[in-house]
């Protein structure tokens, strides 16, 4: 039925979820699984008078996620191990997390999405935006997102 799992995660309680159940439907269907996770860019924030942050400061921001993100992907493949499950992992920086997902979708030849809900409602969805909204409304298959 899906022959190539991508599974998304940010390292909170909620994703593991999502990881969770995206491996249990891959070792049921002895699916190919790819785990990907996201590093945001940085930001620069700009000062009155004309300062800004440090090249020094911009490293130590990417290499804090790059280990995170190392951790995260290193959770999600003990937790495939224990299933038995084979994966390979992925960590995506400086883009946003749909596009990320999205990209690496097609480039993978992933046949299903699995993704968390990060539960936003009312205001702050409107505000924030979803991530999961996004890819939902913008992959070409489909998404299973777990809440």
């Amino acid at each position: 039925m899906y022959n190539h799992i991508l599974i998304t995660t940010d390292g909170s309680a909620h994703s593991a979820k999502s990881v969770d159940q995206g491996l249990k439907l891959a070792q049921k269907l002895s699916s190919k699984v790819t785990i990907v996770t996201v590093t945001a860019p940085y930001t620069i924030s700009g000062l009155p008078g004309g300062w800004t942050d440090t090249q020094a400061f911009i490293d130590q921001y990417e290499e804090e996620w790059k280990n995170f993100a190392e951790k995260t992907l290193s959770e999600a493949k003990k937790r495939a191990d224990e299933l038995n499950v084979t994966v390979e992992t992925l960590h995506t920086s400086n883009v946003s997390a749909a596009d990320a997902i999205l990209a690496a979708s097609k480039k993978l030849g992933c046949d299903l999405i699995v993704m968390a809900s990060h539960g936003r409602t009312g205001l702050k969805r409107m505000l924030l935006g979803s991530q999961t909204n996004e890819v939902i409304n913008m992959s070409e298959v489909p998404v299973l997102v777990v809440r």
